[in-house]
This record gives structure tokens, sequence and C-alpha cells, in this order.
């Protein structure tokens, strides 16, 4: 029977501050395949003692997100076949569950096509980047991005990270 872990990550959108907001999210792991759940959330920094393995390191400090985003789009995307060489097709993705936001659909089917592609799992991911809280003002802007897709880049390497973590020990394991 297989297992299902959940580990958080966050992403700071100014790295160095002891507090503020940035990308938080969970990473639902069931055998080889996983779910991407993101948006905005508070960011605070924690002593690395008191937190996950996976959980980037500055120094003796990283950074803990909490709260819960609520649920945006959700998406799929499969691995591409492995015939004979590198795939030259298009990563198979399906819009699951729509979502009041065309940027955050974007977002989800091109971030889940990536990492099904990187990883070779599926992959399936929720992006709710399109609520903004009680101010109206996207925290990207605030921090000044142009948009929200470099903090959806900046969320989308630390996925990869933690999953390439996840899946090289499962090789290790079996």
């Amino acid at each position: 029977m297989e297992s299902t872990r959940i580990i958080p990550f966050c992403v700071p959108l100014t790295p160095g501050e002891s507090s503020g907001v940035g990308v938080v999210g969970t990473i639902t792991l069931r055998g080889q395949s996983a779910i991407v759940w993101f948006g905005w959330g508070a960011v605070e920094r924690r002593e690395e003692d008191d937190c996950d393995n996976n959980i980037r390191s500055d120094n003796s400090t990283v950074a803990v997100g909490t709260g819960r985003p609520p649920m945006g789009s959700l998406s799929v995307s499969m691995p591409p076949s492995s015939r004979k060489g590198p795939s030259r097709m298009p990563t198979p993705t399906s819009q699951l569950v729509g979502g009041s936001s065309d940027e955050d659909m974007m977002l989800g089917q091109q971030m889940s096509a990536r990492l099904a592609k990187r990883i070779g799992w599926p992959i399936f991911v929720s992006c709710s980047f399109s609520d903004f809280g009680q101010n109206g003002v996207s925290p990207a802007l605030a921090a000044g991005f142009d948009d929200d897709t470099m903090p959806a880049a900046m969320a989308e390497k630390e996925v990869t990270r933690i999953l390439t973590l996840e899946k090289d020990q499962l090789t290790v394991s079996t």
C-alpha cells in the first residue's frame, strides 16, 4: 500500500526579511505522482532545527509559510511517453476544475506540464494567485514585480527541487 506524504513549502518574495507575504503551498505525494497547491500566504522565519529537512536553508533560519490559500483551478499533466529518443510531443495536460481567473488556469497548466516533463510523474497543480486578500493589491506588485509570473517561477523552482529530492529518495529505496 502506498503512503501519502504532505510537504509544505514557501517562497518569500523578499529574501532576508523576517516576515512578509510570499508563495505558500503544499506538495502531496502519493507513490509516483504529486499534487501541488499554492497561492499567497504569510511567511515567517524560524530556526532550522524546528523545520522539515526539505525546506530551503539560508544559514540557520528558514522561511515557513502560514495559512492556506484558497483552492484554485486544478490541472493535470501526464509525462510524455518514453518511446525511442526524446519526445517532441507536447505534454498532455487537462483542466480538471476551472476557476475565476484565466491567469491562474494558465499558470497551473504550464507549471504542471513542465513539472511532469522534468520529473516523469503525473502532476496535478492548483494555482490561486487571483485572491489578493483584503486590500485588493497583488503581493507580487507590492514587492516590486511586474506581475505574478516571477513569483510563480520561483515557486516552480522550489517545487522542482523538492520533487527531484523525493524522486531520488524513492529511486534509492526501491
